[in-house]
């Protein structure tokens, strides 16, 4: 019998983890690979291989012309075949399909608002089956080059046995048709009988080499799997079963054990089905819960529920959900050491926190230094003093030694965190907040928790390492008597700052910050950005402090004083105030276990910091008034 089964006929195709796009097969020679097809190819039932009575019929032979693909079949003579053949002659059972891998495609045309359109340059049928619902309707039985539309002639005739057929062992495979020889076929129906004897003989030492070469890659496959011999021998008795259908029986009967797969070394090219799948639904989260990368794509699993995700990651790791109701589903999903659910969740988790932490509006960086602690010990920040001066050198003269002093400043990290939950039932009620909300405010008030240890140096005035508080008249970097930001108090703050010495050596520290309360923030921005002084009323003097400094304000400094000010150096010039992290690493960190206490997941946000001043010199108090 007689069949198209492919054509150039657009096709709209879509993917689990992508857009959907128009896909053409390549009907040029050099574009379809005829190969397995001409190998005896099966003939399948709605590409159905789990049942033996849905395997019909073999493929004798597959050829191109005109822009679609054709192939001769044989229908088996097994009695529940026979229904298949009886509809076929009645015109029920006439559309076909074609199972195939793709080698390589090519876009073609390349849209914004509909599918983008691809063509398929090198592609392998793999086999051929009669079907209910064709991707294609222009192919199938009696829909031929010189008859698109199928009649008597077609249909109502039974296969009758060749001349190939009554001396070809069933397991000989006849190759593909050299173009001369194959438009001779067409021609006549007598062909040179020994030419075509090299085929098959051509035919039947390649079904020999491949089928070699099919049971060694299957034995292979089963290396350290010995407790699914059973599997093994199936697939290596079947000849239809190739290494990758033998590969997803394997995968198949792993998941209905519900076992770890052996501990062998694998190698694999690039994403497999489950990483894209874990990817697709990570961003799918991402959107629905607005923390979404700049760069992310939303995916097909946009409209799925937490719930839906949480079944979809245990039957791609070949787990029956069917039997569980919600409750244990969600918890397997938690617990199964391979279930990639609880990842997707804290990866999630862990981007909301860092949005939080990213976004709290903290000042102190500013003003501040970062730097790196490698432990929980107590460290010192070596503070060198500067040379006083260059001596003047004689000819002849003899160079002398200069002296810096040492004064050592001391940090230590400290832990700070909390815990959060995820139970079951956010999962079943598809609720976002508890691990996107959460986590994101748990990322602000870690920021936030940096602040307040740096806001504690300035409030608190701790002692420095000569054994005097940081701002003290001894420092000369506390004003006599306080006053109100104006620009003679300013300007007096910035003329102790530069007239700081280290020992004989002038310092000349200009500030770069203007730290102010609340309650101070207009009187400081008037004061930095006013170019007459505003302390005189209706003065045409000039402003001497205008834009001497960058205002910064902080609410913090308001619950120990409403008129206290301060003035800070450039950090990135003069040592400041250290915020120290372990190894380098400011941002928080995330870290989950299954719940104990609660039914379903457990995270801890945690951040290693510290805060200390290192130079009393760099920074200036006026109490205010």
């Amino acid at each position: 019998m007689r069949l198209s089964f492919s054509s150039e006929e657009p096709v709209t195709r879509a993917s689990f983890f992508s857009e959907p796009w128009i896909e053409v097969l390549g009907h040029e020679r050099s574009e379809v690979d005829l190969q397995r097809l001409n190998n005896s190819a099966p003939v399948l039932y709605n590409h159905d291989r789990s049942e033996r009575g849905n395997r019909i019929g073999v493929v004798e032979r597959a050829w191109v012309e005109g822009g679609r693909g054709y192939a001769e079949i044989r229908l088996s003579k097994r009695d529940e075949v026979e229904g298949f053949w009886q509809d076929v002659k009645d015109g029920i059972l006439r559309n076909v399909s074609v199972a195939y891998r793709i080698n390589e495609r090519k876009l073609e045309e390349e849209n914004k608002d509909k599918p983008d359109l691809y063509r398929v340059t090198s592609w392998t049928p793999m086999e051929i089956s009669l079907v209910d619902i064709p991707a294609d309707p222009t192919v199938g039985v009696g829909r031929s080059a010189e008859d698109d539309a199928p009649d008597e002639r077609n249909l109502n005739y039974q296969p009758q046995l060749t001349h190939k057929e009554k001396t070809m062992p069933d397991k000989v495979v006849e190759k593909e048709m050299p173009e001369h020889l194959d438009a001779q076929r067409k021609e006549s129906p007598q062909v040179d009988e020994k030419r075509e004897g090299e085929i098959m003989d051509e035919g039947a030492k390649r079904a020999l080499e491949n089928e070699k070469q099919r049971r060694t890659e299957i034995r292979s496959l089963f290396e350290g799997h010995d407790d699914h011999s059973a599997v093994r021998d199936q697939c290596l008795d079947n000849p239809e079963i190739d290494i990758n259908e033998a590969r997803k029986l394997l995968l198949d009967a792993i998941g209905k054990d519900e076992k770890p797969a052996a501990s062998g070394q694998r190698v694999e090219m690039g994403e497999s089905d489950i990483e894209k799948f874990s990817r697709a639904a990570e961003d799918a989260i991402a959107f629905r819960a607005g923390i979404a990368d700049e760069n992310a794509q939303r995916t097909e699993l946009y409209g799925y529920t937490l719930f839906e995700m949480a079944r979809k990651c245990l039957e791609m790791r070949g787990i029956r959900t069917e039997r569980m109701d919600k409750r244990e589903l969600v918890g397997r999903a938690f617990t199964h050491s391979t279930s990639d659910f609880p990842k997707i969740l804290e990866n999630n988790s862990r981007k909301a926190m860092l949005h939080g932490f990213e976004e709290a509006e903290e000042v102190f960086p500013r003003f501040t230094r970062p730097g790196n602690l490698s432990d929980f010990k107590q460290h010192s920040r070596v503070g060198l003093g500067t040379f006083d001066t260059l001596d003047e050198i004689p000819e002849s003269g003899e160079y002398k030694h200069g002296t810096i002093g040492e004064r050592a400043e001391n940090i230590k990290l400290a832990t700070y965190g909390k815990l959060f939950s995820i139970s079951r039932q956010a999962i079943i009620n598809d609720d976002l907040s508890a691990f996107t909300d959460i986590p994101r405010k748990m990322g602000r008030a870690a920021a936030r928790t940096v602040g307040d240890l740096v806001f504690a140096v300035i409030n608190d005035n701790p002692t420095m390492s000569d054994g005097t508080a940081l701002f003290h008249a001894n420092h000369k970097n506390l004003a006599g008597s306080g006053a109100a930001p104006t620009a003679a108090t300013v300007g007096a703050g910035r003329t102790a700052m530069r007239t700081q010495k280290d020992g004989k050596a002038t310092l000349n520290i200009p500030p770069s910050f203007f730290l102010v309360p609340a309650a101070l923030e207009d009187t400081a921005k008037v004061l930095m950005m006013s170019e007459t002084d505003p302390s005189q009323a209706n003065s045409k003097k000039p402003n001497p402090v205008r834009n001497a400094a960058e205002v910064v304000v902080d609410a913090r400094l308001d619950a120990a004083s409403l008129t206290a000010w301060y003035l800070l150096a450039d950090p990135n010039r003069f040592d400041t105030i250290e915020v120290g992290y372990l190894d380098g690493v400011a941002a928080p960190f995330l870290d989950q276990q299954d719940g104990w206490s609660v039914d379903g997941v457990e995270y801890k946000v945690r951040i290693d910091a510290a805060a200390a001043p290192l130079e009393f010199r760099t920074m200036y108090k006026n109490a205010g008034a």
